[in-house]
């Protein structure tokens, strides 16, 4: 993994961002929630850390045909996945889309950043996004307890 410039030969900037994401997921320490908390976290991090390279990505997503809008696709479902474990955890499960309404948020969020020229402030958004992420699940109360309990690094 680069800490910017262009992504490893065969990977693309996609597959990189959600290698981090997956890494924060697997090493996060706790159960599943906590990995959420961690691979959003990370997601955010990484993106933030190559603003051009995001914005390339994000932007260039929009306009670039139906091509790009698979991969921008594939890379949702990607995060997506990461959010099935919630449903087996659930008291009450949510209806499927909820995840895909979830990693379309979280989508939206890095993009408005983008847009807005705020991707370096991404990283603080990720405890709101980790709420929104694990409401569903967990309820809101306890998404915003676990978020809250999450010592600052």
């Amino acid at each position: 993994m680069t800490d910017g410039g262009a992504s490893p030969p065969g990977q693309s900037f996609a597959d990189e961002a959600f290698a981090a994401t997956a890494d924060a997921y697997a090493r996060a320490p706790g159960g599943w929630e906590l990995a959420i908390q961690s691979a959003i976290a990370g997601l955010f991090d990484f993106l933030a850390r190559r603003p051009a390279q995001t914005n390339a990505c994000i932007v260039g997503d929009c306009g670039a045909g139906p091509d790009a809008l698979a991969r921008r696709d594939r890379t949702i479902d990607r995060f997506v996945a990461l959010l099935r474990p919630g449903f087996a955890r659930a008291a009450m499960p949510p209806p499927p889309i909820v995840a895909d309404a979830i990693g379309g948020g979280i989508y939206e969020l890095v993009r408005s950043h983008v847009l807005e020229r705020r991707l370096g402030e991404l990283p603080e958004a990720a405890p709101d996004a980790t709420i929104v992420a694990l409401a569903p699940f967990v309820g809101t109360d306890g998404a915003i307890e676990l978020v809250s309990s999450i010592p600052e690094i």
